[in-house]
């Protein structure tokens, strides 16, 4: 007799959660796509059926898989993509546990490593390498920043809709005075920011290190990986990775010591920078209780993190990873296209010319989300050169 396997329920279905359901659809048990938006590009995707929640975040959220999990036998696995709703389920744990296979992290440590100053604090008191950095949550805060040594960059300690409308992810800022202007202007609307000193090198000089802790007593399952470009530049997100091997002797034992020090159980994953003046390995920050945007770069090179977690959690064997010829990732065709031009370098040049590259939306056998989102973005972007021009051609007759 055939045992049912539990469905793998995806929280947020962008391009991460489309990465995990594309993951898991080779381990053939039933998914589940659950997105308030159901007809964004990524929710077209064959792989899943498709649940409509009402939010992300906060009460409706836990309702919403409350009542989906009630209707699931056996208990289903839970996949979450999103900053928000890890804070959201860690916060809801006791509630949601009952009827949904997860592995969370102590609530204190969910609760810091989901804040940039969180993530200061607890590095800085286990003795880990990150850069010196400042918390602004108060203008009182401010007078602090002439104690860094600049360049620095500014991040917000987390983020949110009107902070993603109005800002961007990160701001390189070359003095105190420029930093604190900066922080006057967002700290209204994201009062939890912090300014670090910068580290110098290129986007190549980005590394990352995916895991999955499954007990205490076992080695996690990892993966390492190198960011290529990022776009925007040097403050963007990835636009194009691959994968690592000659660093994870030194960068895999020091990601685990780390999440080991924070008893972190399920997912982690920490993003470092070596110095180019130094040589020195910087922790960057961290990813924790949700899937990392970069985790599918591991799975096209044969570490497909989530069926790794899928089969621990739901008893099955774990099948050893495959050895597969290097691969890159690439977050979509636009993005990488626009870094390659502005850096055709990096990373190495003709090196990587050589080696196959998945797109993160595109796949010959799920191609709705890419047919669907490549032609929208490229009318976008043809209508916003357009109006550059007529607004720079009416400037000038004036």
């Amino acid at each position: 007799m055939n045992r049912t396997l539990p469905t793998a329920v995806v929280v947020g279905v962008e391009l991460n959660g489309l990465a995990v359901l594309r993951c898991l659809a080779v381990g053939g048990m039933p998914l589940i796509a659950a997105d308030p938006h159901r007809y964004q590009p990524t929710m077209l995707t064959r792989h899943g059926r498709k649940i409509r929640l009402r939010a992300l975040a906060g009460p409706e959220l836990v309702e919403d898989l409350l009542t989906l999990g009630r209707e699931l036998t056996p208990r289903p696995v839970l996949f979450l993509t999103r900053d928000d709703s890890a804070a959201t389920v860690s916060e809801h744990r006791a509630e949601l546990e009952p009827y949904y296979r997860l592995q969370l992290p102590p609530p204190e440590i969910t609760a810091a490593l989901l804040t940039k100053a969180g993530f200061q604090t607890v590095a800085e008191s286990g003795g880990f390498p990150i850069p010196p950095g400042r918390p602004v949550r108060h203008l009182d805060d401010l007078a602090r920043l002439a104690e860094l040594t600049y360049p620095c960059v500014l991040k917000p300690g987390e983020r949110n809709a009107t902070y993603d409308r109005l800002f961007a992810k990160a701001y390189r800022v070359e003095s105190a005075e420029e930093a604190e202007r900066l922080c006057r202007l967002i700290l209204p609307v994201m009062p939890d920011l912090i300014v670090q000193e910068w580290i110098e090198g290129g986007d190549d000089d980005i590394y990352f290190v995916q895991q999955y802790h499954a007990a205490p007593d076992r080695p996690p399952f990892s993966f390492t990986g190198r960011k290529i470009r990022s776009w925007p530049a040097q403050i963007g997100a990835t636009a194009l990775c691959g994968p690592a091997p000659e660093v994870a002797a030194e960068l895999e034992p020091l990601t685990t010591r780390f999440f080991q020090h924070c008893q972190l159980l399920g997912w982690g994953a920490m993003e470092y920078k070596r110095d180019v003046n130094t040589g020195q390995w910087r922790m960057v920050e961290p990813t924790i209780v949700r899937t990392d945007l970069q985790m599918e770069v591991a799975t096209v090179n044969g570490c497909n993190l989530p069926l790794a977690a899928y089969h621990w959690l739901t008893g099955e064997e774990l099948l050893p990873f495959q050895s597969t010829p290097p691969t890159l990732w690439q977050r979509d065709w636009l993005a990488g296209l626009a870094s390659a031009r502005a850096y055709p370098d990096a990373g190495g040049g003709r090196r990587l010319k050589a080696m196959p590259v998945v797109d993160g939306y595109w796949r010959s056998d799920d191609p709705l989300p890419a047919l669907c989102l490549y032609p929208i973005r490229l009318v976008a972007a043809g209508w916003r050169r357009l109006r550059r021009y007529t607004l720079a051609t009416g400037s000038q007759q004036i």
